[in-house]
């Protein structure tokens, strides 16, 4: 709520004490418009000047009702806005309008549910990516964390009436539902798919049973970070040299890589080119990894003879630098 509208029944009443004092004094004591002004500031204002010409008895009442009530309005309206002004009430409603209007403004970009350990690396990942995205979390805290940082936000819980609503899940790329609540993460799996079906979701499940109703309510993908951290710890255990290897290759210190899907654009002209032709390595630096059919069968030993066709999707691995010149030759 604007927190001006505070001043709204302050504001009446001492805009109608004002109006009776004018004509008051007008009708009572007979002065013009400008006396009868004089008259009321100094009284509203508790200088003590003047009075424009001698009071009558009616006036002195007038003068008296004038004082009790409107010096008493005046002062809590200005006491109003004052605390409205120390507080930083009517910045924090200028910064939140921003917020919603950037949120309104907001598409083709990824919304958080859950803004935990697991959330906050999701949106670390997001953010290296220059990928845009919206975090909606209950904690009041979150607030103090992303404001001073611009990212979009929404306090409150995501399967709350309305709330993807105002995260633009129908403008929206993807939905991460990474609660730490599995029921929770059922919930907005499900809202979410009803409000937009192209919606791709991926969701947490902490077993195996979650996993199935996730994908009953919609979800495209699952994970468990519980069987994802097993599977990470065995193969440091086993495999040390490799895991290290794919850790410096994809987020070494000095040189980052990034695994990137590319889908073939229906007007592309690589379409129709094998990958020797079409000179992606050459070009841009990037490598092709493996290539999704139009049918999801994958090929996943590109040569180069491989063809690009309508539909397919290119599984490429390179810096950003490289990714981003094959994004413009896509």
């Amino acid at each position: 709520m604007n927190p001006l509208r505070r001043l709204i029944v302050p504001g009446i009443l001492l805009l109608t004490i004002i109006t009776v004092g004018l004509v008051g004094y007008i009708l009572i004591e007979g002065w013009s418009l400008l006396d009868a002004l004089y008259m009321l500031v100094i009284t509203l204002s508790t200088v003590g000047f003047k009075e424009s010409h001698e009071l009558s008895d009616a006036g002195r009442v007038l003068t008296m009702l004038l004082i009790i009530s409107g010096v008493g309005t005046a002062v809590y309206a200005v006491g109003a806005f004052g605390e409205i002004i120390v507080e930083g009430q009517l910045i924090g409603y200028r910064r939140r309008r921003r917020m919603q209007k950037k949120i309104r403004d907001m598409k083709d970009h990824y919304i958080i549910c859950g803004f935990g350990r697991v959330g906050h690396q999701v949106a670390a990942e997001l953010k290296a990516e220059n990928i845009p995205y919206l975090i909606i979390d209950p904690k009041e805290e979150t607030a103090i964390e992303l404001e001073p940082q611009g990212v979009p936000y929404l306090v409150g819980n995501a399967s709350a009436n309305g709330m993807l609503q105002k995260a633009g899940a129908e403008k929206a790329r993807g939905l991460i539902a990474c609660a730490d609540s599995d029921e929770e993460n059922v919930f907005v799996t499900l809202s979410a798919r009803a409000l937009n079906k192209d919606l791709y979701i991926v969701a947490r499940a902490s077993g195996r049973d979650t996993e199935e109703k996730l994908k009953i309510a919609g979800a495209n993908r699952t994970i468990s970070p519980y069987f994802i951290s097993g599977r990470r710890m065995a193969a440091l255990a086993t495999r040390p040299v490799a895991s290290d290897f794919l850790d410096m290759v994809m987020h070494g210190e000095h040189l980052e890589f990034n695994l990137r899907e590319f889908p073939v654009k229906e007007k592309s002209h690589l379409i129709g080119k094998s990958l020797e032709d079409a000179q992606i390595r050459q070009k841009s630096g990037a490598t092709v990894l493996a290539i999704r059919k139009a049918d999801e069968a994958f090929n996943l030993q590109p040569i180069a003879v491989s063809k690009v066709e309508k539909g397919d999707i290119l599984i490429v691995i390179g810096t950003q630098e490289q990714l981003e010149l094959l994004e413009k030759m896509i």
